[in-house]
């Protein structure tokens, strides 16, 4: 089946990628010379955008840019376009098309988004997806083009090809999905040979197994088409259309971090200065599996190294944590250590108490970004600095830009707003409301991110909160739903068998009343509810 009808057949897992968000890419993109435009005010382009959930995210929170998605899927756009009118976004477009034919129309991009798409299509729809690139984008814009990566790939690509070979007979999606999963179970288990061989399959099934969704297994792995490449290799298909290579959307990926100091140094003398050699010596040390490289013109101003100062204008995210503040208060003593970490294992220790001040407050203000000026002036503030305000900045921003490299922080350019406190009569973003409504327990977050509500009562409070019920109707309303929902089961005797029992209205009203503050602020930090 042709690739546009199998995404037809079966649909493929729609997701946001906050990587791939314009804050995020203006935000590089500034740092390193390039005046990218503002998401607030931008024109960007996704090719195969499926039904177009990252578009739909952008559009609610930039009512003033424009926002177009090309897919060569029918259904996955049709789906797509009845949200967008439910919705009621006229600042996107959503076109099915075939990439080869589409005319993009005489207006620049700032932005083209093209995730997982590069290695799933042929050679001329790669090089037609860079010569749009060349054509369309903006004298500042960006692109971004996700791709499997060697040499790491290598690895996935045994089980692609003992997948590929293993359902070669098989025509429907199902029956393909059911063969390669019985497979991967049985290559988990009855690999032999070299020990090393051995791990590596084993391994490998077993991630596919029990990390990999069902259509992203069809899609992905079993596809005809999966072309891995080397950074060098991307390059040099992107060279001919005059774009350069501009860095990594994933910022801290171009770290050496995880080094030691010796091979720090090695790497260093193999590249030569040359940012191109060192991702691929990068890729050779990390075994680096997928890529989410960004593109500017051959002719675009950039800068090699980052521009701390450009820092100064952008907002900071980061779920920040430290072991060193004790009764919950951070010592901000000049020459009291504190380190700060996040859930990823990025982590960074300083004394100086602008620089603590600062940090502690971006992790309280998560998940909301918080701009520099006020970060500084906060941190000054709360440390009684006495030094100059520019030597303050100089080192925050220093700190900043090497938190974002370290993948402690992510830095934004204009992010999109949302409220961190439920207000009078909270809001949940329509979006989110439709999906639980549809019966999907896995909502789009403004942050934007994915977020799975594992519970009940916190479905049901999603759906309630449109704007017009305060404290009193919502807890009114929730206790009603509640009730309504299926009777539970309880072991009441102990004997194994379950009585079913009901609950009506007033207890849950009862039972509610001292937790609705506490799920509406849980709400208000998963990113759900619209800013005032």
């Amino acid at each position: 089946m042709s690739d546009g009808f199998a995404y037809d057949v079966l649909e493929y897992p729609s997701h946001v990628h906050p990587q791939a968000h314009p804050s995020r890419l203006a935000a590089i993109a500034r740092l390193h010379g390039i005046d990218a435009a503002s998401p607030r005010a931008c024109h960007l382009l996704e090719v195969g955008c499926g039904d177009g959930l990252q578009l739909l995210t952008l559009a609610m929170a930039y009512p003033q840019s424009r926002f177009v998605g090309v897919d060569l899927s029918q259904v996955a756009i049709a789906r797509g376009e009845a949200i967008r009118r439910r919705l009621g976004l006229d600042n996107l477009r959503l076109v099915a098309a075939d990439l080869m034919t589409w005319d993009p129309g005489p207006d620049a991009y700032d932005y083209i988004v093209a995730h997982g798409f590069f290695s799933w299509v042929p050679d001329a729809v790669r090089d037609r997806l860079l010569a749009l690139c060349r054509q369309v984008l903006s004298p500042a814009g960006i692109a971004y083009v996700s791709y499997n990566a060697l040499p790491g790939c290598h690895l996935r690509r045994l089980m692609w090809d003992m997948l590929r070979h293993h359902v070669r007979d098989l025509d429907d999606p199902r029956a393909r999905i059911t063969a390669a999963r019985d497979l991967l179970a049985c290559l988990e288990t009855d690999v032999a040979g070299s020990q090393v061989y051995g791990d590596a399959v084993r391994s490998e099934a077993r991630d596919l197994l029990r990390r990999t969704e069902t259509s992203v297994l069809f899609h992905d792995d079993l596809a005809d088409t999966n072309q891995p490449f080397s950074i060098s290799e991307f390059a040099a298909r992107a060279d001919p259309h005059q774009l350069r290579y501009l860095g990594e959307a994933d910022y801290h990926e171009m770290s050496d971090a995880g080094l030691t100091d010796d091979a720090r140094q090695r790497l260093g003398q193999r590249a030569a200065g040359d940012r191109l050699q060192r991702e691929q010596y990068l890729d050779y040390l990390k075994g680096r599996r997928f890529r989410q490289t960004l593109l500017c013109r051959a002719d675009a101003p950039m800068q090699d190294v980052a521009d701390a100062a450009m820092a100064r204008s952008l907002f900071a995210v980061g779920h920040l944590r430290t072991d060193d503040a004790e009764d919950g208060a951070l010592d901000l003593g000049a020459g009291v250590a504190a380190r700060f970490h996040s859930g990823d294992g990025a982590m960074l220790t300083t004394d100086h108490p602008v620089i603590k001040a600062a940090l502690a407050m971006v992790g309280n203000a998560f998940p909301a970004a918080l701009p520099f000026e006020a970060a500084l002036a906060g941190a000054r503030d709360a440390t009684r600095s006495q030094a100059s305000l520019e030597d303050d900045a100089n080192v925050l921003a220093d700190t900043w830009v090497a938190a974002f490299g370290l993948g402690l922080l992510t830095l934004h350019c204009d992010p999109p707003m949302f409220a961190r406190q439920a207000g009078p009569k909270p809001k949940a973003n329509a979006l989110a409301r439709m999906q639980v409504e549809a019966g999907s327990d896995l909502v789009t977050s403004l942050r934007p991110s994915m977020i799975r509500i594992d519970s009940p009562l916190a479905l049901e409070l999603v759906r309630l909160l449109d704007g017009q019920r305060d404290r009193e109707r919502l807890l009114h309303d929730l206790a009603e739903r509640m009730a309504a929902l299926p009777m539970e089961i309880e072991d009441t005797d102990g004997n194994g068998e379950g009585k079913a029992h009901s609950r009506d209205p007033a207890w849950w009203r009862e039972a509610l009343a001292g937790q609705l503050e506490a799920g509406l602020l849980q709400t208000a930090r998963m990113g759900l509810l619209e800013a005032d």
